[in-house]
């Protein structure tokens, strides 16, 4: 009799300290699909933390961005309009790197991208790194102060994402009138570096990246567009589409 009442007493603590257990852990389960853990990082997908040129795709629609999709995309805080360069391009996450906040692209190859997007330096409220991008200056919304900032973003660009030591060719560096509103255009032809592509298994070895600053109420918005030589049929048909950006 003293044996079965032993045991009974076990079997109770057992269970007493596994519902005590249980309650425990239900507080502290992880909170999944906060606004952070939806927002790609491009880090994460890609070890350069490249955006123009190179990553993977990832979920469009991130929390807290406007829901947008080609052939027309309506950017209302950074005021600006455009058309896709092909309709294939999708949402992306916002671009933290280079400050974009509507981020569309299409995968080429592994690690490697055409992209579209816009931005203005006030539109991403938890940039990775202000060293990168400082969010916290609006530049002046100057015919000088938008070129300085079309010049500073393909700077960052070039330094971001396009690996090791990439060779750059200015193709065109103008002042444009888009829709009656007076911006700046900087075009430019990429080399990568033909180590930094063997040793990533790469193909691309150009691409050419438009970088198009306008004066708006957000201060100097920007408009970005990179395509590699894997669609160089594309290349023809982006002056044109750089010509539909306007401000809204």
């Amino acid at each position: 009799m003293l044996g079965w009442l032993g045991i009974a007493a076990a079997v109770v603590l057992v269970l007493v300290v596994a519902l005590l257990i249980g309650r425990h852990s239900g507080g502290q389960a992880p909170n999944a699909g906060t606004a952070s853990s939806l927002i790609p990082n491009p880090s994460q997908s890609n070890p350069s933390q490249s955006n123009p040129g190179q990553g993977g795709p990832s979920q469009g629609g991130a929390a807290g961005l406007p829901a947008v999709a080609c052939p027309d995309i309506r950017d209302e805080q950074s005021h600006l309009a455009y058309r896709c360069i092909d309709n294939y391009l999708a949402q992306d996450g916002s671009d933290t790197y280079l400050g974009l906040r509507i981020s569309l692209n299409h995968e080429v190859e592994p690690r490697w991208i055409i992209s579209e997007g816009s931005g203005n330096p006030a539109s991403l409220a938890s940039p990775p790194n202000n060293t990168v991008v400082d969010y916290r200056t609006v530049p002046a919304a100057t015919s000088a102060g938008v070129q300085a900032e079309v010049e500073r973003r393909a700077g960052l660009a070039l330094a971001q994402a396009y690996g090791d030591t990439p060779v750059t060719r200015t193709l065109s560096a103008r002042v444009r009138n888009f829709s009656g509103v007076v911006g700046y255009q900087l075009s430019t032809e990429v080399t990568v570096d033909p180590v930094y592509r063997t040793t990533r298994g790469l193909q691309v070895r150009t691409e050419r990246l438009w970088v198009v600053g306008l004066p708006t109420k957000a201060g100097v918005s920007i408009f970005m567009m990179s395509i590699p030589d894997q669609r160089a049929d594309l290349w023809v048909k982006a002056e044109s589409v750089v010509g539909t950006v306007h401000v809204i």
